[in-house]
């Protein structure tokens, strides 16, 4: 028994783990300061720009254009019962081009969580899922990706968020905290979950950042043509893969 006025003593913890949150503070610090000097140039960048009336017209053509070409891909195309699908696993990515997009199709992107270009999620292939690609595919490429391509993305480019920050996955512990309510307490755990299309995905794939990929050696067109008639949107099926290693 120790004896009265003798210091309690603190409890040991490893020098590699101190480093390691170190690292995450710092980084977090870092992020947030990007974040901010990206949003104030923004800011700057958008003070000063005259368009002409000529620009206001055609952007709002195209938007209806879009937005009427949505209408028709509805109506004309059967989607097959998520079923008879390959797999249960979608990596859909947000490919290169315009900006100004019709309202709708930017509504269905932001609950996809695609805002920006080359970067991907995961989704679980279902009816609903399936029809919100429809509306918004001349803005994405999708497909099956197999094990090994889901293992490496989550490896090399995962992050996630806990307590709402984001932080690249260097610990167990961060997954642990953030998902182990759910029997998700390690990376594997938490690829198993994704590749398998388990019963927590959606819990492991909103703790997901979206991936931020990189731009590949041949920039994607972005010529609103299905892939299968030489474009480089919609669904590319097993053929994702391809583009997954060279985005990773």
């Amino acid at each position: 028994m120790a004896e009265e006025g003798t210091p309690k003593q603190l409890p040991y913890v490893r020098e590699t783990v101190l480093k390691k949150r170190k690292v995450n503070e710092e980084w977090a610090i870092k992020n947030r300061e990007r974040k901010a000097a990206k949003r104030q140039r923004r800011r700057d960048d958008g003070k000063g720009g005259i368009k002409r009336p000529e620009d206001f017209v055609r952007e709002f053509r195209d938007k209806e254009l879009d937005f009427v070409r949505m209408k028709t891909r509805l109506k004309v195309r059967k989607l097959p019962p998520a079923d008879s699908l390959n797999s249960s696993l979608v990596f859909v990515i947000r490919i290169p081009g315009t900006f100004n997009l019709h309202p709708h199709m930017r509504r269905i992107l932001r609950k996809l969580r695609l805002t920006q270009v080359l970067t991907g999620v995961f989704l679980k292939a279902n009816d609903a899922t399936m029809k919100k690609l429809l509306v918004v595919e001349p803005f994405i490429t999708y497909g099956f990706p197999n094990l090994k391509n889901v293992k490496d993305l989550i490896y090399k480019k995962g992050r996630g968020f806990l307590d709402k920050e984001p932080l690249p996955l260097t610990s167990n512990d961060i997954i642990e905290k953030a998902l182990g309510e759910h029997g998700i307490i390690c990376l594997e755990d938490l690829v198993h979950e994704i590749a398998t299309v388990g019963p927590h995905f959606r819990e492991a794939s909103n703790f997901l950042m979206p991936l931020k990929l990189k731009c590949p050696e041949r920039r994607l067109q972005m010529k609103k043509k299905p892939f299968k008639d030489g474009g480089d949107s919609g669904n590319r099926e097993d053929k994702i893969n391809e583009l997954i290693e060279k985005l990773n």
